[in-house]
């Protein structure tokens, strides 16, 4: 008789609408909470984890040393820092009281758990992002961007600079979050999805980010925009790819870059971003934990709803067959999901990994287990941040009936990070990179693990390490991974020390990825010879080589550019075109006819 009736919940009673408009009010002695799965010790965690034959998950932290870890990365000399936001979701104080710390872990024992960790900073108003950087870190906490450092040796910041502001602070869910390093030099960040108009320290010059990611140099200030909007996690892969996604969606390949498509004014673009897993019944989440009572959107059950912290996987610890996956958090189901990249064209397209059809790569009973960021680690094990909330959703969207009932903060004392492997895998020790010289430095970027080549990348362009680049050069060689030559030729770029004649040479490169990085290195030389070579990749087997020689081709004057153009536009695709007419002058004819 109760069906399609409203209820409501106040004061210590319930009243309940017909639809008829017949309302019945009861007063209640007390109202009973919803039932709670109790918590499960860090052991039993671990214990609750499935994992597919041949992988097992390790404990590297967890509570009392660290709580509601939401981001980690580590630093040139090893050590793992820690982002928490202990003031989620309405602050210490239930009113916004800041709450927020970075730790910093170091000295892992016999079993690779660590075994010290110092506070680094405390007081942070819901970080959300940490990187090390210089003798310090940048940490995201909107509405800044902020660098922090030790300068009196005892381990705790005492030195803090707004390097950017104005990045609005919205829903603890949707705030801007980072960071990760680009082959470019350049860090980049997910806006959240609130948005905000930022403005350098630095320069002075405020830009709007309103529906898209952010790029910015923290030694000079400058700051832009990219395409794309991600909520929490924007990431690279190995060949300059970025992806994204945001709570319903498990991933997207970011296509079209906005530093070309500014070039036109006149330029419409219909969309920057590719849409993947869209094979039928995608949004399907297997978890293996009770389903719980929803606090809305109960269709959404057992469907992706907390999308995040989309990750490629960068090393070859797991296997060839793990070389084009993507990890992507569902905290809300328990899970880690993985996806499997296919060229599709100029990108990709995605489906489930063999065998786990029915399955997730990474499933807990254990209905506390909230795994909302991964990254692969520089021992090639993915590792996995555990919020351990019982309540993961924002009271935002929880009705005030179901808040009464919810301690909304549950679990605000517990956290883990784990560590998943393959079974009987010698464990890896973090490489120490801050003692390197320079040309030490260079040879290390020869390495299959992401984190390694990327930090040995930002460490010889933050010593201006100009002396390197016969290192770099040598890794150049195609006997070496097409990982490390993308890298190395991104590294000479970076430093101002690549070349003409070495630049013209790669855009012969046997790997189109690396081909890709050539064609856009290619563009500081638009006043030499390497033009021909570049306009010749324009009929390249290869869709993506295609796409970015029609964005480099803009890099040159109309006159010698647009004959080539021209003959890119006979039969091409939606995003072809577009990278065509980025290259072209509105007053173009050839912009007016296509």
């Amino acid at each position: 008789s109760l069906n399609r009736a409203s209820v409501s919940v106040s004061d210590g009673s319930v009243t309940i609408t017909k639809p008829n408009g017949e309302t019945l009010r009861l007063k209640a002695k007390s109202l009973i909470a919803l039932p709670v799965p109790p918590p499960l010790s860090p052991e039993e965690g671990l214990k609750s984890q499935r994992l597919p034959n041949g992988f097992v998950a390790e404990l590297v932290a967890h509570e009392p040393q660290i709580t509601d870890p939401v981001a980690f990365d580590w630093d040139a000399g090893g050590r793992l820092w820690v982002v928490q936001m202990n003031d989620y979701p309405t602050g210490l104080d239930e009113n916004g009281k800041p709450g927020g710390a970075v730790k910093i872990l170091s000295e892992r024992d016999d079993r690779g758990r660590y075994s010290k960790s110092v506070v680094f900073a405390d007081g942070i108003a819901f970080p959300t992002g940490v990187m090390p950087w210089r003798k310090g870190a940048l940490i995201a906490s909107a509405p800044d961007i902020l660098f922090m450092e030790d300068r009196d040796g005892d381990g705790r910041a005492d030195y803090r600079e707004v390097l950017f502001t104005g990045f609005e602070p919205g829903n603890q869910q949707h705030r801007f979050n980072g960071f990760e390093w680009g082959l470019d030099g350049w860090v980049y960040a997910a806006n959240g999805d609130s948005g905000g108009n930022v403005r350098s320290v630095k320069t002075g010059k405020t830009i709007s980010i309103s529906g898209r990611d952010v790029r910015f140099r923290p030694d000079t200030g400058e700051i832009e925009t990219v395409s794309a909007m991600t909520q929490y996690g924007l990431r690279r892969d190995d060949w300059g790819n970025w992806f994204g996604n945001d709570n319903p969606v498990w991933l997207w390949h970011v296509t079209l870059p906005e530093r070309y498509l500014r070039r036109n004014p006149q330029l419409a673009v219909k969309r920057v971003k590719k849409m993947l897993a869209n094979y039928d019944d995608a949004t399907r989440v297997f978890p293996v934990s009770a389903p719980m009572d929803r606090p809305n959107q109960p269709w959404s059950l057992n469907h992706v709803t907390s999308g995040c912290t989309p990750t490629p996987y960068r090393d070859s610890l797991f296997g060839a067959e793990f070389s084009a996956s993507v990890f992507c958090g569902e905290p809300v189901h328990n899970a880690v999901h993985r996806e499997v990249l296919e060229r599709d064209g100029s990108g990709f397209r995605s489906r489930r990994a063999a065998g786990e059809e029915k399955r997730e790569f990474l499933a807990s009973s254990d209905n506390w287990f909230r795994p909302v960021f991964l990254r692969t680690g520089p021992d090639g094990a993915l590792w996995v941040a555990d919020f351990y909330r019982f309540v993961l959703e924002h009271p935002e969207w929880i009705s005030p009936e179901m808040q009464a009932r919810l301690d909304l903060r549950a679990g605000s004392d517990r956290g883990r990070i784990y560590r998943i492997a393959p079974a009987g895998a010698p464990r890896r020790p973090v490489p120490v990179l801050s003692t390197m010289s320079d040309m030490e430095l260079a040879l290390a970027m020869d390495s299959t693990n992401g984190w390694q080549r990327d930090m040995a990348h930002c460490l010889l362009v933050e010593r201006e390490a100009d002396g390197v680049a016969p290192v770099l050069v040598s890794l150049l060689s195609p006997a070496r991974a097409p990982q490390v030559r993308i890298q190395a030729l991104a590294a000479l770029g970076s430093l101002g020390s690549l070349n003409e004649a070495v630049a013209a040479s790669m855009l012969s490169d046997p790997n189109p990825w690396v081909r890709c990085e050539a064609l856009r290195q290619a563009e500081a030389f638009t006043s030499g010879a390497i033009f021909d070579k570049v306009a010749a990749l324009a009929r390249d087997a290869d869709a993506a080589v295609k796409l970015q020689t029609a964005f480099t081709l803009g890099c040159w004057p109309a006159g010698k550019a647009e004959s080539v153009l021209t003959e890119m536009a006979v039969g091409a695709s939606e995003d072809l075109l577009t990278a065509i007419r980025s290259s072209l002058k509105p007053e173009s004819a050839l912009f007016e006819k296509l």
